[in-house]
């Protein structure tokens, strides 16, 4: 027995595009960057040897900010503003979570509780389109998690790590890995492809009228 392979990574990006608005991601991009630029602003304020750990914590809160702030204005009923928190929203059938990564090695983000519970709700989304069971019909999922990643691998004038891509990413259940990961640029262009390929066709071909022949004179019965 045999089961239909894995629909790819063209048909998650489908779904994805299906649940979450353009205008919504854009404003998380948008988030990201004023977020990080916020923060940055006032850690550069601390002495050289607090500088490092004070900016990751007020740019924790700035990103934080902004962050729900974008969720709340797209309709995403993002949790409350909470400490150390994650603010988590929802698109569809997406929940929305944010995190820094300090470079592109992806590291290890197992360590938090509410991470691994988002990550596990992938499990449908890697059967049905990353990786399938061959003893197992892959079931449409019904629920996913993305994490909107800020990859933090510049420094700026003041020593601080400063946000340098904004990325789009769907962390693998046991989060060892990802089962998708795009930049946020790159992901955008996606809906433009979608619109044309939604774009209804209204042309309606039209039948040439035939003259109607004449009898009765020469013209006609011919």
């Amino acid at each position: 027995m045999t089961n239909t392979p894995p629909a790819g990574l063209e048909e998650l990006e489908q779904l994805i595009v299906r649940h979450v608005p353009r205008d919504a991601l854009m404003a998380c991009e948008d988030a990201y960057h004023n977020g990080d630029t916020k923060g940055r602003g006032h850690a550069s304020d601390f002495a050289m040897g607090h500088r490092p750990s004070a900016a990751g914590q007020v740019k924790h809160f700035y990103l934080n900010e902004a962050f729900h702030e974008a969720l709340l204005a797209h309709g995403a009923d993002p949790t409350p503003l909470r400490g150390t928190q994650l603010v988590v929203g929802r698109w569809g059938i997406f929940n929305v979570a944010r995190l820094n990564v300090p470079g592109h090695q992806w590291v290890n983000l197992r360590r938090s509780a509410t991470r691994k519970k988002l990550a596990e709700i992938n499990r449908a989304i890697q059967g049905k389109y990353v990786q399938g069971d061959l003893f197992n019909e892959a079931s449409e999922p019904t629920g996913g998690t993305i994490f909107i990643l800020g990859v933090m691998d510049g420094l700026d004038a003041n020593g601080i790590a400063q946000l340098t891509q904004v990325v789009l990413a769907l962390p693998a259940p046991e989060m060892k890995s990802w089962l998708y990961r795009k930049s946020v640029k790159e992901f955008l262009s996606l809906y433009d492809q979608a619109n044309v390929a939604e774009q209804p066709d209204n042309a309606k071909p039209i039948l040439k009228t035939q003259p109607k022949k004449q009898t009765g004179n020469d013209q006609g019965n011919q």
